[in-house]
Order: structure tokens, then C-alpha cells, then sequence
């Protein structure tokens, strides 16, 4: 017993080690554990949780591809993921809302009700979380996550005062004007924030004249 006791602590702990082969090696063993011998990790059910918030990102990302292991855990409080104040640990949380519903971790109802949290990541700090949001909203969108009374709030975004969220808000237009998020109208009212952008001299003002094309308003 005091044998299998080590050996858990040491695989626990390889979770979150720096070294990716480690930390496969040692999911692999709690995968074996969660389907033979579930219980020996029920102690351990918020030390897995706070894997999926770790600072570094190989650790959290794995934490997030094993969530099947969560759900037969029954690992609670994950929800809280989709809130937390770092862009980092919460982008990570909204990449992988489909799989927490598929599992039946959240419904879609908790997922609207916490979608709020979301529109703080469209304007990161940091650009590749910038990135990864904006190519995100449309997937959110289609799904139903994001209402009509969304709007007015996107609408902003269309005419934000840095270049670069601008210019990300109008590339996702012609998605969501094929959506029906958007209408011709709501285009149209807000066209003059595009053209501003053809003032600039950089790329965005490529984007933007690809864009004016594209919409063919």
C-alpha cells in the first residue's frame, strides 16, 4: 500500500513537470487509475483542477486534452475557469468549451450566462491571445452562445480606437453578416470606421481594402 501511495505522488506529480514526455507518461498512468480504480484519485480531485490554471502552458494545455478524466472524477469547479482574471488561463478555458458540453461538464446555459467574461479577451494585451478570440467569436456565435442583445456591444468593437482590434472586429464582419449576427444595415451605419483604417499606412490597410471588397458595400 505505502508503495502504491509513492508511486501515485510521483506520477501526480510528473503532471506538472516541465518535461513533455513526463507529463505523457504520467497521464497515461491516471488514465488507467481513473478507469480501474477511480476512488485513489478522488483526494486528488482539486490538486487535477488546478492543473488546468498552472502557469505554464504545455502543463495546462495537457491538463485540458484529458478532461474525459475530469468528468469521471467528477472534478468540480472547472466553470470557473471561463471567469479567471489571467487572459492566458481563461483563452485556454474558452478553446475547450464544446468539449466541457460534450461531456456534459457545463450546458449551454452556464456558458451564456458566463459570456461576458468572454469580450475581455477580443482586446488583450497580449496579441496571440488577441488571435486566438477573435478567431474563436464566430465558432460562439454560431453556436448560439452569444443573443441578438450581443450586438450593440460587437458593434463597438467596429469602431475601437486601436487599429489592431478594429481591423480584427471588421475581418470577422463578413462571417457574421453571412450569420445573421450582423445586418447590411449595421454594416452600412458603421462602414466610415473601415475606411478610416485605409489611412494607415501598414498592413491594416491592406486588410482593410480586402475587406471593403469583400463586403461590397
Amino acid at each position: 500500500m505505502e508503495t502504491r501511495k509513492k508511486n501515485l505522488s510521483r506520477v501526480l506529480y510528473g503532471l506538472r513537470s516541465i518535461n513533455k514526455a513526463t507529463r505523457e507518461k504520467s497521464w497515461k498512468e491516471i488514465e488507467k487509475i481513473s478507469e480501474f480504480e477511480p476512488s485513489y484519485l478522488y483526494r486528488y480531485r482539486g490538486y487535477l483542477r488546478s492543473l488546468l490554471w498552472n502557469k505554464l502552458q504545455g502543463v495546462r494545455e495537457d491538463a485540458w486534452s484529458h478532461l474525459s478524466i475530469y468528468k469521471i472524477l467528477s472534478v468540480d469547479g472547472i466553470e470557473r475557469s471561463l471567469s479567471l482574471s489571467s487572459d492566458k488561463l481563461k483563452i485556454t478555458a474558452w478553446l475547450h468549451v464544446a468539449d466541457m458540453i460534450n461531456l456534459g461538464i457545463l450546458d449551454k446555459g452556464d456558458v451564456i450566462a458566463m459570456r461576458d467574461h468572454f469580450w475581455k479577451l477580443l482586446k488583450s494585451y497580449y496579441p496571440t491571445i488577441r488571435k486566438k478570440a477573435w478567431n474563436l467569436f464566430p465558432i460562439l456565435v454560431k453556436e448560439g452562445f452569444f443573443l441578438e442583445k450581443d450586438k450593440n456591444r460587437f458593434l463597438e468593437f467596429l469602431k475601437n480606437p486601436k487599429p489592431s482590434i478594429r481591423i480584427k472586429a471588421w475581418q470577422k464582419s463578413i462571417l457574421l453578416l453571412n450569420m445573421g449576427f450582423l445586418s447590411k444595415e449595421d454594416i452600412k451605419n458603421n462602414i466610415k470606421y473601415l475606411n478610416e483604417l485605409l489611412t494607415k499606412e501598414s498592413n491594416i490597410k491592406k486588410i482593410a481594402q480586402n475587406i471593403l471588397r469583400g463586403l461590397n458595400v
